[in-house]
């Protein structure tokens, strides 16, 4: 029997599982000019923006995803336990923040990922377009709202 998949706001309190579900993570490793949004001050703006959640599966937090106005509206990191990807909670956490990003405002929400990652190609399934590479070499993608 599977275990109880649970959806909870991201908040304070969740910030030392977001740090376990962050380094995690087999591909999509942790880059030098992102270092500074992992810092603690940073990351507690991060999450009192609101547009954040944590999945629990049973009782591990199995993963994260959180949309940010910086002030450009982005995804500012959505990243699911290797053990726990290909249980929807990626779809999940991702349809929550895109939601959330659009309700409170957004025409269209960036991000960025590894190219030609599992994690892009995620993206681009669930309607995502590339639109190139930023600064870092980094693969940018935009979803407009109305888009599919």
């Amino acid at each position: 029997m599977d275990s109880p998949i649970t959806f909870e706001k991201l908040t304070a309190k969740h910030l030392p599982y977001l740090y376990e579900i962050r380094f995690s993570v087999e591909e999509n490793p942790l880059h030098p000019h992102q270092i500074q949004y992992l810092q603690r001050t940073q990351a507690l703006d991060d999450i009192n923006q609101g547009g954040g959640w944590i999945c629990k599966y049973g009782e591990d937090y199995a993963g994260v995803g959180f949309g940010l106005f910086i002030p450009e509206p982005l995804i500012g990191g959505l990243f699911v336990k290797p053990e726990y990807q290909s249980k929807g909670i990626g779809s999940a956490l991702l349809d929550a923040v895109t939601a959330w990003l659009f309700e409170n405002g957004a025409a269209e929400i960036h991000l960025t990922t590894d190219p030609g990652s599992t994690a892009e190609a995620f993206y681009q399934r669930r309607g995502w377009v590339a639109i190139g590479k930023d600064e870092f070499g980094q693969a940018e993608l935009v979803k407009r709202q109305g888009d599919k």
